[in-house]
């Protein structure tokens, strides 16, 4: 399947603020943001200054571009050195703390998936008011993810509609989403911020080192193979066991989620409905087995030598609450992109292999 064409920024947007840059899908989007469009600026924050992504090609000239700081999203004084002295069109609101870590540590998650998102929303606004009058609202992308859902409707074998499907979120990090849903939504009800909310599937397949996301696994089981490490299955204690069959995963390729991030901030207001701003940005189906099968085609059968298998019931238990699909026709009516949905995962694992090979 052809890659769809980068999206086109609405013609106001000359500075970009992105939180939690320093991020696996912070650094894929910054490079994307530097790459794609030459004429913008680029306010990039995080926990520690974020760094430039690599291998950007000269001509971008991200030195001149970026302007990456750490801040204590939840301190407004923080956040005013990221707006000081700049008018921020558009912001990506990244920043969080993944499921596993928001079950581990409850306080601590809510102080940053709630209360950080909150005091963001709270200066963009303070900011268009001094800073941007006259001028579009700012444009407030928050990227949010599936587990708002949860309940009887959305076991694993479901195939959810988002728009009539209730939110019943049952973890901590599914809870402090949906809560900040609700925000961006008033905010944009209130004419404060041009609010789109992203609820974004599995990201696959991930680079660097694990997170604290029950669905770290996913990426894991490719991740590591492929570089001749060890990894660690948690959903079955060996290739004969049901598991692997019968827990569905929902997940999209990493530039398809970025695109549509990007795609996401170009979408009329008026496209979206007048009760919400929320978009379950479209993904595809696998299983676990399917997983170990595009290891092996991708990577070969020694690939899957280096797998150990060791069920995790908390990791399950998470699990038990992930719908299997998604209803995609409001996204894509909408001109969001989905991957194949019959080589979709082995795409993403050739995009992986790829990168490791240009990384050589």
């Amino acid at each position: 399947m052809a890659s769809p064409a980068a999206p086109v920024l609405p013609s106001h947007v000359k500075t970009v603020l992105v939180t939690g840059a320093g991020g696996f899908v912070g650094q894929r989007l910054l490079s994307s943001l530097l790459s794609l469009y030459p004429s913008i600026t680029v306010v990039a924050t995080d926990m520690r200054p974020p760094p430039i992504p690599s291998r950007l090609s000269v001509s971008v000239k991200a030195e001149e571009r970026v302007v990456s700081l750490a801040a204590d999203l939840g301190d407004p004084i923080s956040i005013a050195t990221l707006f000081e002295g700049r008018k921020v069109d558009l912001v990506f609101a990244l920043h969080g703390i993944m499921s596993g870590g928001s079950e581990a540590d409850f306080e601590l998650g809510y102080r940053v998936n709630v209360d950080s998102h909150l005091a963001l929303l709270k200066y963009t606004t303070k900011h268009h008011k001094d800073e941007r009058q006259g001028a579009p609202l700012p444009i407030y992308i928050y990227i949010s993810g599936l587990a708002v859902y949860g309940g009887p409707a959305c076991e694993p074998k479901a195939d959810v509609n988002g728009d009539d499907t209730p939110l019943y979120p049952e973890t901590s990090y599914g809870v402090a989403k949906a809560i900040t849903e609700l925000y961006v939504y008033d905010y944009t009800r209130k004419n404060y911020v041009d609010g789109r909310i992203m609820r974004l599937p599995t990201v696959a397949i991930r680079a660097g080192a694990p997170s604290s996301a029950a669905s770290s696994f996913i990426s894991g089981l490719i991740r590591e193979p492929l570089q001749g490490k060890r990894s660690e299955c948690p959903v079955a204690n060996g290739l004969d066991d049901p598991n692997l069959d019968e827990i569905p995963v929902y997940l999209s390729r990493v530039k398809t989620i970025i695109h549509n991030i990007l795609f996401s901030s170009t979408v009329p207001a008026a496209s979206f409905p007048a009760h919400s701003r929320c978009v379950n940005i479209p993904g595809v189906s696998t299983t676990t087995r399917g997983i170990l099968d595009a290891l092996v085609e991708v990577g070969g059968p020694d690939a899957l030598k280096l797998v150990d298998f060791k069920k995790d019931e908390k990791v399950l238990a998470i699990m038990a609450h992930w719908p299997g699909s998604f209803r995609n026709e409001a996204a894509l009516a909408l001109g969001f992109h989905r991957d194949d949905v019959v080589t979709g995962f082995a795409d993403a694992v050739r995009d992986f292999k790829a990168e490791l090979e240009e990384a050589k």
